[in-house]
């Protein structure tokens, strides 16, 4: 009797300890095996084919069914397509796989075995939830979850000092919130943590395994809104050399042009990339009207008047598309508003 309630007893304890590990089928989050997947799936983002990268990370899903990993893959490949091409037509598709991210997460937080992975990508999906509530102008909700978001990131580093990764996250986490409360930096309590920010982002991409491509974009964004431009274009330069026209890149790369009066550059961008825009599987009118917007205003500001109000005309002939889109609403505005001023340009002149 006494042999069998040792054999039970080991029995658990073994279940538990297989339970608790960051394995699933034999495999370990830090295998070759999954190494392979997750490395093909970025690859495939940063080549600009998003859906072919979402069937690859649905593998992991099927690895680790019960653990967060794939499920952030996959929504972070859905708000990365979203995002370059203004298309948010798979909103639903990416918060399923948002929620389930956090679902899975928050369940083995329950559990007790969170893995310093588990708290990785279950940090990423909180802070992508808390994105989209800022987008929907639920600003208190976007700052509760950026804060959980923070939480599950420090969690992850106190259970691997060295899951540099991580700073990917945080470091976008603290230059970002830093620049929202900017306005609160007199308060005693309220600190710009910009520079901290944008050091943990450096060292992400220094030492990082997953996230070193994706903390040279986040950085890219960084040194645009810094009006830090001559590290912008060599960021854009260095990113370029592997994915030339990726729109994420000329979105950056045009505004950068237009702020420093690079017209002629920043009308060639604009050209790239709405070619690249409309000739995507990933294709929404409001991506096509924003693209054409900052090239009427790129001509306006080159005085081509002529070529500036030819896509302004394009961008009316879109307006009737998508007549519920926020995005095409403002920008068929500001197109009204740039027409006026050409308007007054051509008389006065």
């Amino acid at each position: 009797m006494r042999c069998r309630q040792k054999i039970a007893f080991l029995l658990s304890v073994l279940s538990l300890l297989i339970i608790s590990s960051p394995v699933w089928g034999g495999l370990s989050m830090d295998s070759p095996a999954v190494d392979s997947i997750i490395l093909k799936g970025m690859d495939l983002v940063h080549a600009d084919k998003a859906f072919e990268a979402v069937e690859e990370f649905k593998k992991l899903i099927d690895l680790f069914p019960e653990e967060p990993i794939g499920y952030f893959y996959v929504s972070a490949t859905l708000q990365n397509m979203m995002d370059d091409y203004r298309n948010y037509s798979n909103m639903n598709e990416f918060n399923k796989y948002m929620n389930l991210a956090i679902k899975t997460g928050e369940k083995r937080k329950k559990k007790g075995i969170l893995t310093a992975y588990d708290c990785l990508y279950l940090g990423g999906a909180i802070g992508f939830r808390g994105i989209n509530k800022g987008l929907t102008g639920n600003w208190f909700g976007a700052f509760v979850d950026g804060l959980k978001a923070k939480g599950r990131l420090e969690e992850a580093l106190k259970l691997d000092p060295e899951l540099y990764d991580v700073y990917y996250g945080l470091g976008t986490y603290h230059f970002w919130k830093s620049l929202k409360a900017k306005i609160f930096w007199w308060l005693p309590f309220v600190k710009d943590n910009r520079q901290m920010g944008i050091n943990m982002i450096k060292l992400a991409i220094e030492k990082g395994k997953y996230a070193k491509e994706d903390a040279k974009y986040a950085l890219l964004r960084i040194y645009v809104e810094n009006e830090e431009y001559e590290n912008a274009f060599a960021m854009t330069a260095e990113l370029r050399r592997t994915h030339q026209d990726r729109p994420f890149l000329l979105w950056l790369l045009g505004q950068a042009q237009l702020k420093t009066n690079m017209y002629n550059g920043a009308i060639n961008t604009y050209q790239k990339l709405l070619e690249a825009l409309i000739g995507s599987p990933y294709y929404h009118p409001a991506g096509e009207v924003e693209c054409r917007y900052y090239l009427a205003l790129v001509y306006y500001e080159n005085k081509d008047f002529a070529k500036s109000s030819t896509q302004i005309d394009s961008i009316f002939a879109l307006e009737k598309k998508s007549e519920k889109n926020k995005n095409i609403k403002d920008f068929v505005g500001k197109a009204r508003e740039l027409k006026k001023k050409i308007k007054k340009e051509i008389k006065s002149g």
